[in-house]
């Protein structure tokens, strides 16, 4: 039997050798045919990555950061009933560290439970296990989270005293998204790395 080509897109991990290539879907009604966890998958492509993130800061992040708004006015509002002294410092470490616990939540939550964010699943992505060698698997709960609490980081670190808000967003931005794009031969952001994952092309 013929093997299919190998594709350069993907590497396994650590050995230099090329998978030998994607499958096509799987016929629904042919004996044998492999399912989605042993089927082999080409990496996603910076476009779609970016496309993925881009609909989840739109569709997630900004409800998100409505609902951090609700909660840090709801808090402050209570401590000023109650004789506390709030400020806009303290606003703003309120907002900062709500938007980052409820859009890292989502994301790991996500991303344990589907292997995708919505952003992901619109842009048919998914993140698998970088030792899986384009095949979908289990992740680490605790991988996943660190994973995500890295693009909550801005956020974070911007609401801290002395802290220009621009280049911690500017670092970020360079070294998930623009190190994806340039990382070979896995196509790994710091936060793939830092977790041991990689995005693969599901569409």
């Amino acid at each position: 039997m013929n093997q299919p080509p190998p594709d350069p897109r993907w590497r396994a991990h650590g050995r230099g050798r090329p998978y030998p290539g994607p499958q096509g879907p799987a016929e629904p009604s042919a004996p044998g045919a492999p399912g989605p966890e042993e089927r082999l998958y080409p990496l996603a492509s910076w476009g779609a990555r970016a496309l993925a993130r881009v609909i989840d800061l739109v569709v997630v992040a900004l409800p998100v950061l409505l609902l951090a708004l609700l909660l840090a006015l709801v808090f402050l509002g209570a401590r000023d009933l109650f004789g506390g002294s709030g400020g806009v410092r303290r606003y703003g470490y309120f907002l900062a560290v709500t938007f980052f616990v409820l859009y890292t939540g989502y994301e790991a939550f996500a991303l344990a439970r589907w292997r995708q964010t919505l952003g992901k699943r619109m842009a048919g992505v998914r993140v698998a296990p970088v030792g899986g060698a384009g095949r979908l698997g289990a992740v680490p709960a605790a991988a996943l989270t660190v994973r995500a609490a890295i693009f909550g980081l801005p956020v974070l670190l911007a609401a801290l005293p002395g802290v220009p808000a621009w280049p911690v967003f500017v670092f970020v931005a360079l070294f998930t998204g623009g190190m994806a794009a340039w990382d070979r031969p896995n196509r790994q952001g710091i936060h793939d790395k830092i977790a041991g994952t990689v995005v693969l092309d599901v569409s």
